[in-house]
């Protein structure tokens, strides 16, 4: 499947506090150490409208139905997405909140893709393609409903070939798109809201082996 179009934003906000003390005048003058603690970052960039979640896809073409598996947290900057061939996961795309991998568990292995804050998936928003290249013809559809979930619709056109993307609380949960004179079609069919995620989920296991673009 080829994406056409991602779009991504972010903003971060960092402030940092200190302080500074005078020492008090005395007939020796000592020293005084001033500790300065800056505060923590606070990141304001929420992808998604829930904090965590999972959805499960399934993904039909040609004549197959594929499944996927979605996690993520801190509002979609920590991310895992669950590639499986049957009931066997064949690879897993995690951003750990800074860096993206994509791990092997056939191999054990984990390829660094470099830096990512924002997680790896899409982020559904029309108001974001809406003022994007108006050479895609973005165009907002009616509401359908996806896993129970009233989505947002709208589609792009790139190449003559239209592509139509649902999506609820910035999470894309249906993608159809053409491909070899039919369609691929991706679509929620469950959702978890605001569940407990293990931080595991998005770290490289520790007993695989790291490599880097080229390595493999």
């Amino acid at each position: 499947m080829k994406a056409k179009l991602i779009f991504l934003a972010a903003a971060t906000a960092i402030v940092v506090f200190s302080c500074k003390n005078k020492p008090a005048k005395s007939e020796a003058t000592v020293p005084v150490r001033v500790s300065e603690t800056p505060a923590p970052v606070v990141s304001e960039y929420h992808k998604y409208g829930i904090k965590s979640g999972i959805v499960t896809f399934e993904t039909a073409m040609m004549g197959m139905k594929i499944k996927s598996v979605l996690y993520f947290d801190d509002y979609g900057q920590k991310e895992a997405d669950e590639k499986y061939s049957g009931d066997h996961i064949k690879s897993i795309d995690i951003c750990t909140g800074k860096e993206r991998f994509v791990l092997k568990p056939d191999t054990k292995t984990a390829l660094s893709n470099g830096e990512c804050t924002q997680g790896v998936s899409y982020r559904f928003s029309w108001d974001e393609v809406s003022k994007a290249d108006p050479s895609y013809k973005p165009e907002k559809l009616p509401n359908m409903t996806v896993a129970g979930k009233d989505c947002e619709s709208f589609s792009i056109e790139h190449a003559s070939e239209v592509t139509v993307y649902a999506g609820w609380q910035n999470i894309c949960l249906y993608l159809k798109t053409p491909a070899a004179g039919s369609f691929v079609i991706k679509q929620a069919v469950s959702i978890e809201e605001n569940v407990q995620i293990p931080a595991e989920k998005f770290q490289v296991p520790s007993d695989y082996q790291v490599k880097k673009m080229g390595e493999l």
